[in-house]
Protein backbone atom coordinates (compact mmCIF):
# COMPACT_ATOMS: atom_id res chain seq x y z
CA UNK A 1 0.00 0.00 0.00
CA UNK A 2 1.77 3.05 -1.29
CA UNK A 3 2.80 5.88 0.99
CA UNK A 4 3.88 8.19 -1.84
CA UNK A 5 1.74 11.28 -1.47
CA UNK A 6 1.87 14.76 -3.02
CA UNK A 7 2.98 17.00 -0.15
CA UNK A 8 0.89 19.97 -1.25
CA UNK A 9 -2.38 18.22 -0.38
CA UNK A 10 -1.21 17.75 3.22
CA UNK A 11 -1.28 21.53 3.65
CA UNK A 12 -4.99 21.81 2.92
CA UNK A 13 -7.41 21.87 5.83
CA UNK A 14 -11.01 21.06 6.56
CA UNK A 15 -13.62 23.45 7.96
CA UNK A 16 -13.38 23.37 11.73
CA UNK A 17 -15.12 24.84 14.77
CA UNK A 18 -14.12 25.30 18.41
CA UNK A 19 -16.75 24.10 20.85
CA UNK A 20 -17.40 26.31 23.89
CA UNK A 21 -16.49 24.94 27.31
CA UNK A 22 -19.98 25.65 28.64
CA UNK A 23 -22.93 23.62 27.30
CA UNK A 24 -20.94 22.19 24.35
CA UNK A 25 -23.64 19.75 23.29
CA UNK A 26 -26.34 22.43 23.26
CA UNK A 27 -24.02 24.48 21.07
CA UNK A 28 -23.49 21.46 18.84
CA UNK A 29 -27.25 21.00 18.50
CA UNK A 30 -27.59 24.61 17.37
CA UNK A 31 -24.72 24.09 14.92
CA UNK A 32 -26.10 20.88 13.40
CA UNK A 33 -27.42 22.52 10.23
CA UNK A 34 -24.18 24.42 9.64
CA UNK A 35 -22.11 21.29 10.23
CA UNK A 36 -24.24 19.33 7.76
CA UNK A 37 -23.95 22.02 5.08
CA UNK A 38 -20.18 22.25 5.46
CA UNK A 39 -19.87 18.46 5.42
CA UNK A 40 -21.83 18.21 2.18
CA UNK A 41 -19.59 20.83 0.58
CA UNK A 42 -16.19 19.75 1.90
CA UNK A 43 -16.84 16.08 2.75
CA UNK A 44 -15.89 16.41 6.41
CA UNK A 45 -15.83 18.80 9.37
CA UNK A 46 -13.71 18.89 12.53
CA UNK A 47 -15.03 20.04 15.91
CA UNK A 48 -12.34 20.86 18.47
CA UNK A 49 -12.69 20.80 22.23
CA UNK A 50 -15.67 18.51 22.79
CA UNK A 51 -15.78 16.30 25.91
CA UNK A 52 -16.11 13.12 23.82
CA UNK A 53 -14.10 10.74 25.96
CA UNK A 54 -16.44 7.78 26.37
CA UNK A 55 -19.39 5.96 24.82
CA UNK A 56 -22.09 8.13 26.34
CA UNK A 57 -20.53 11.45 25.38
CA UNK A 58 -20.01 10.38 21.76
CA UNK A 59 -23.60 9.11 21.64
CA UNK A 60 -24.72 12.52 22.96
CA UNK A 61 -22.71 14.30 20.27
CA UNK A 62 -24.25 12.04 17.63
CA UNK A 63 -27.74 12.82 18.91
CA UNK A 64 -27.02 16.55 19.08
CA UNK A 65 -26.20 16.46 15.38
CA UNK A 66 -29.45 14.67 14.59
CA UNK A 67 -27.68 11.51 13.45
CA UNK A 68 -29.31 8.13 14.01
CA UNK A 69 -27.19 5.08 14.91
CA UNK A 70 -26.34 2.65 12.11
CA UNK A 71 -25.64 -1.04 12.68
CA UNK A 72 -23.64 -2.80 9.92
CA UNK A 73 -25.00 -6.07 8.55
CA UNK A 74 -21.48 -7.41 8.11
CA UNK A 75 -18.20 -6.82 9.95
CA UNK A 76 -14.92 -6.59 8.08
CA UNK A 77 -12.71 -7.55 11.04
CA UNK A 78 -12.65 -7.49 14.81
CA UNK A 79 -13.67 -4.26 16.48
CA UNK A 80 -14.97 -3.71 19.99
CA UNK A 81 -18.65 -2.90 20.46
CA UNK A 82 -18.91 -0.34 23.26
CA UNK A 83 -22.71 -0.36 23.16
CA UNK A 84 -25.27 2.20 21.97
CA UNK A 85 -23.84 2.04 18.44
CA UNK A 86 -20.33 3.07 19.52
CA UNK A 87 -17.41 1.01 18.21
CA UNK A 88 -13.64 0.89 18.27
CA UNK A 89 -11.76 1.48 15.00
CA UNK A 90 -11.05 -1.59 12.88
CA UNK A 91 -8.27 -3.77 14.27
CA UNK A 92 -5.07 -2.90 12.40
CA UNK A 93 -1.37 -2.84 13.33
CA UNK A 94 -0.40 0.64 14.49
CA UNK A 95 2.87 0.62 12.54
CA UNK A 96 1.06 0.17 9.20
CA UNK A 97 -0.94 2.64 7.18
CA UNK A 98 -4.61 2.04 6.40
CA UNK A 99 -5.46 2.72 2.78
CA UNK A 100 -8.50 4.97 2.35
CA UNK A 101 -11.86 3.19 2.35
CA UNK A 102 -15.52 3.93 2.96
CA UNK A 103 -17.25 2.06 5.78
CA UNK A 104 -19.33 -0.93 4.60
CA UNK A 105 -18.95 -0.03 0.92
CA UNK A 106 -19.02 -3.78 0.21
CA UNK A 107 -22.61 -3.93 1.55
CA UNK A 108 -25.95 -2.84 0.14
CA UNK A 109 -26.57 -0.90 3.34
CA UNK A 110 -23.89 1.39 4.70
CA UNK A 111 -23.64 4.39 7.03
CA UNK A 112 -24.00 7.82 5.48
CA UNK A 113 -21.84 9.49 8.13
CA UNK A 114 -18.93 8.39 10.32
CA UNK A 115 -18.00 10.17 13.55
CA UNK A 116 -14.53 9.65 15.02
CA UNK A 117 -13.79 10.96 18.51
CA UNK A 118 -10.22 11.36 19.72
CA UNK A 119 -9.94 10.26 23.36
CA UNK A 120 -6.13 10.05 23.33
CA UNK A 121 -4.18 11.38 20.32
CA UNK A 122 -1.26 9.46 18.82
CA UNK A 123 2.29 10.52 19.54
CA UNK A 124 4.22 12.28 16.83
CA UNK A 125 2.62 13.19 13.53
CA UNK A 126 0.06 10.40 13.20
CA UNK A 127 -2.87 11.54 11.06
CA UNK A 128 -6.13 10.38 9.61
CA UNK A 129 -6.11 10.55 5.82
CA UNK A 130 -9.16 11.65 3.86
CA UNK A 131 -9.53 11.24 0.10
CA UNK A 132 -12.27 13.08 -1.76
CA UNK A 133 -14.27 10.37 -3.55
CA UNK A 134 -15.65 12.96 -5.99
CA UNK A 135 -12.16 13.43 -7.42
CA UNK A 136 -10.62 9.95 -7.32
CA UNK A 137 -11.78 8.93 -10.83
CA UNK A 138 -10.23 12.10 -12.28
CA UNK A 139 -6.81 10.74 -11.33
CA UNK A 140 -7.33 7.26 -12.78
CA UNK A 141 -6.61 6.07 -16.31
CA UNK A 142 -9.86 6.67 -18.19
CA UNK A 143 -10.20 3.03 -19.24
CA UNK A 144 -9.83 1.80 -15.65
CA UNK A 145 -12.29 4.36 -14.27
CA UNK A 146 -14.86 3.55 -16.96
CA UNK A 147 -14.51 -0.18 -16.38
CA UNK A 148 -15.32 0.17 -12.68
CA UNK A 149 -17.98 2.80 -13.36
CA UNK A 150 -19.89 0.58 -15.83
CA UNK A 151 -19.13 -2.92 -14.52
CA UNK A 152 -18.78 -2.41 -10.79
CA UNK A 153 -16.60 -4.71 -8.73
CA UNK A 154 -16.74 -8.17 -7.16
CA UNK A 155 -15.62 -9.25 -3.71
CA UNK A 156 -15.05 -12.78 -2.48
CA UNK A 157 -14.80 -13.70 1.16
CA UNK A 158 -13.91 -17.12 2.59
CA UNK A 159 -14.27 -17.89 6.30
CA UNK A 160 -11.50 -20.37 7.14
CA UNK A 161 -11.76 -21.92 10.58
CA UNK A 162 -9.18 -20.55 12.96
CA UNK A 163 -8.23 -17.62 10.75
CA UNK A 164 -9.59 -14.13 11.22
CA UNK A 165 -13.20 -13.42 12.00
CA UNK A 166 -15.74 -16.27 11.85
CA UNK A 167 -18.97 -16.04 9.86
CA UNK A 168 -21.16 -15.92 13.01
CA UNK A 169 -19.06 -12.97 14.19
CA UNK A 170 -19.09 -11.30 10.79
CA UNK A 171 -22.86 -11.53 10.26
CA UNK A 172 -24.12 -11.66 13.88
CA UNK A 173 -26.15 -14.81 13.24
CA UNK A 174 -25.65 -18.30 14.64
CA UNK A 175 -27.47 -20.69 12.30
CA UNK A 176 -27.45 -21.32 8.58
CA UNK A 177 -31.14 -20.58 8.06
CA UNK A 178 -30.72 -17.05 9.42
CA UNK A 179 -27.54 -16.71 7.39
CA UNK A 180 -29.34 -17.66 4.18
CA UNK A 181 -32.06 -15.09 4.89
CA UNK A 182 -29.44 -12.41 5.46
CA UNK A 183 -27.64 -13.33 2.23
CA UNK A 184 -30.85 -13.08 0.23
CA UNK A 185 -31.54 -9.61 1.60
CA UNK A 186 -27.92 -8.49 1.25
CA UNK A 187 -27.47 -9.79 -2.30
CA UNK A 188 -24.65 -12.18 -1.41
CA UNK A 189 -24.12 -15.51 -3.19
CA UNK A 190 -22.76 -18.29 -1.02
CA UNK A 191 -21.50 -21.85 -1.17
CA UNK A 192 -20.05 -24.32 1.30
CA UNK A 193 -16.72 -25.84 0.29
CA UNK A 194 -16.21 -29.61 0.78
CA UNK A 195 -14.46 -29.03 4.12
CA UNK A 196 -17.42 -26.97 5.42
CA UNK A 197 -15.84 -23.57 4.81
CA UNK A 198 -18.21 -20.74 3.84
CA UNK A 199 -17.42 -19.02 0.53
CA UNK A 200 -19.26 -15.79 -0.39
CA UNK A 201 -19.38 -13.62 -3.50
CA UNK A 202 -21.05 -10.27 -4.03
CA UNK A 203 -21.16 -7.79 -6.89
CA UNK A 204 -21.37 -4.10 -6.08
CA UNK A 205 -21.46 -0.83 -8.04
CA UNK A 206 -18.13 0.95 -8.30
CA UNK A 207 -19.50 4.49 -8.08
CA UNK A 208 -22.57 6.08 -6.49
CA UNK A 209 -24.47 9.31 -6.93
CA UNK A 210 -24.65 11.15 -3.63
CA UNK A 211 -28.32 11.18 -2.57
CA UNK A 212 -28.24 14.86 -1.61
CA UNK A 213 -25.68 16.54 -3.85
CA UNK A 214 -26.05 14.27 -6.89
CA UNK A 215 -22.27 14.13 -7.32
CA UNK A 216 -20.65 10.98 -8.67
CA UNK A 217 -18.43 9.37 -6.03
CA UNK A 218 -15.92 6.55 -6.23
CA UNK A 219 -17.42 4.06 -3.75
CA UNK A 220 -15.74 0.68 -3.48
CA UNK A 221 -12.97 -1.28 -1.81
CA UNK A 222 -11.60 -2.85 -4.98
CA UNK A 223 -8.03 -1.91 -4.02
CA UNK A 224 -8.17 -1.92 -0.22
CA UNK A 225 -9.43 -5.52 -0.02
CA UNK A 226 -7.46 -6.89 -2.96
CA UNK A 227 -4.89 -9.60 -2.23
CA UNK A 228 -2.38 -7.62 -4.27
CA UNK A 229 -2.43 -4.86 -1.66
CA UNK A 230 -1.10 -7.21 1.01
CA UNK A 231 2.50 -7.13 2.14
CA UNK A 232 4.31 -9.34 -0.43
CA UNK A 233 5.57 -11.79 2.18
CA UNK A 234 2.12 -12.13 3.74
CA UNK A 235 0.60 -12.58 0.28
CA UNK A 236 2.85 -15.58 -0.37
CA UNK A 237 2.00 -17.09 3.02
CA UNK A 238 -1.74 -16.66 2.39
CA UNK A 239 -1.51 -18.16 -1.09
CA UNK A 240 0.39 -21.15 0.24
CA UNK A 241 -2.11 -21.66 3.05
CA UNK A 242 -5.38 -21.11 1.18
CA UNK A 243 -4.64 -21.40 -2.54
CA UNK A 244 -7.37 -19.81 -4.64
CA UNK A 245 -9.68 -19.48 -1.63
CA UNK A 246 -8.06 -16.45 -0.04
CA UNK A 247 -9.91 -15.01 2.97
CA UNK A 248 -10.60 -11.81 1.02
CA UNK A 249 -10.08 -10.72 -2.56
CA UNK A 250 -11.57 -8.38 -5.15
CA UNK A 251 -12.02 -8.40 -8.92
CA UNK A 252 -13.54 -6.34 -11.67
CA UNK A 253 -17.28 -6.73 -12.04
CA UNK A 254 -16.90 -9.49 -14.63
CA UNK A 255 -14.63 -11.48 -12.30
CA UNK A 256 -11.37 -10.55 -14.03
CA UNK A 257 -8.35 -9.94 -11.78
CA UNK A 258 -6.77 -6.54 -11.27
CA UNK A 259 -3.20 -6.15 -12.46
CA UNK A 260 -0.44 -4.66 -10.33
CA UNK A 261 -0.70 -1.58 -12.54
CA UNK A 262 -4.44 -1.30 -11.85
CA UNK A 263 -3.89 -1.47 -8.08
CA UNK A 264 -1.05 1.04 -8.20
CA UNK A 265 -3.23 3.43 -10.21
CA UNK A 266 -6.07 3.27 -7.67
CA UNK A 267 -3.76 3.80 -4.70
CA UNK A 268 -2.10 6.71 -6.52
CA UNK A 269 -5.50 8.29 -7.21
CA UNK A 270 -6.42 8.17 -3.51
CA UNK A 271 -3.03 9.69 -2.67
CA UNK A 272 -3.45 12.45 -5.26
CA UNK A 273 -6.55 13.83 -3.49
CA UNK A 274 -5.52 13.02 0.06
CA UNK A 275 -5.40 15.46 2.94
CA UNK A 276 -4.01 14.80 6.40
CA UNK A 277 -6.01 15.49 9.56
CA UNK A 278 -3.88 15.85 12.73
CA UNK A 279 -5.41 14.90 16.06
CA UNK A 280 -5.69 16.43 19.49
CA UNK A 281 -7.70 15.35 22.50
CA UNK A 282 -11.39 16.25 22.24
CA UNK A 283 -11.51 16.38 18.45
CA UNK A 284 -14.58 15.07 16.67
CA UNK A 285 -14.20 14.32 12.96
CA UNK A 286 -17.52 14.14 11.11
CA UNK A 287 -17.23 12.57 7.65
CA UNK A 288 -19.74 11.98 4.88
CA UNK A 289 -19.11 8.29 4.14
CA UNK A 290 -19.95 8.63 0.43
CA UNK A 291 -18.03 11.83 -0.26
CA UNK A 292 -14.87 10.88 1.62
CA UNK A 293 -12.75 7.74 2.01
CA UNK A 294 -10.81 7.45 5.28
CA UNK A 295 -7.46 5.88 6.09
CA UNK A 296 -4.57 6.78 8.34
CA UNK A 297 -0.82 6.95 8.66
CA UNK A 298 1.14 4.73 10.99
CA UNK A 299 0.45 5.64 14.62
CA UNK A 300 2.82 5.84 17.56
CA UNK A 301 2.07 5.80 21.27
CA UNK A 302 -1.23 4.57 22.71
CA UNK A 303 -3.93 6.45 20.79
CA UNK A 304 -7.58 5.82 21.58
CA UNK A 305 -10.50 6.58 19.30
CA UNK A 306 -14.22 5.89 19.34
CA UNK A 307 -16.34 5.47 16.22
CA UNK A 308 -20.04 6.12 15.67
CA UNK A 309 -21.65 5.03 12.40
CA UNK A 310 -24.83 6.86 11.56
CA UNK A 311 -27.53 7.84 9.12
Amino acid sequence: MSETTPALREELSLPSFDAPSEAPFSWLRDMAGTVRDRMLKHGAVVIHGLPVDDRDSLAEARGSLGIEPFTPTESFNHRSDRGDGILSPISWPQDRIICPFQESSFSREFPSVVLTACVTPPDGDGRTHLSDARRVADHLPAQLADRVRTGGWTMTRVFHEGFGISWPEAFSVTDRAALDDLFQTAGIDSAWLPDGTLHTVRHRPGVLRHPVTGEECWFNQIAFLNAGSLDPTERVIMANAFGEHLPMNTFFGDGSPLSEEDLAAVHHAYDAVRIGVPWRRGDLLIVDNILMAQGRSAFEGSPEFLIALGR
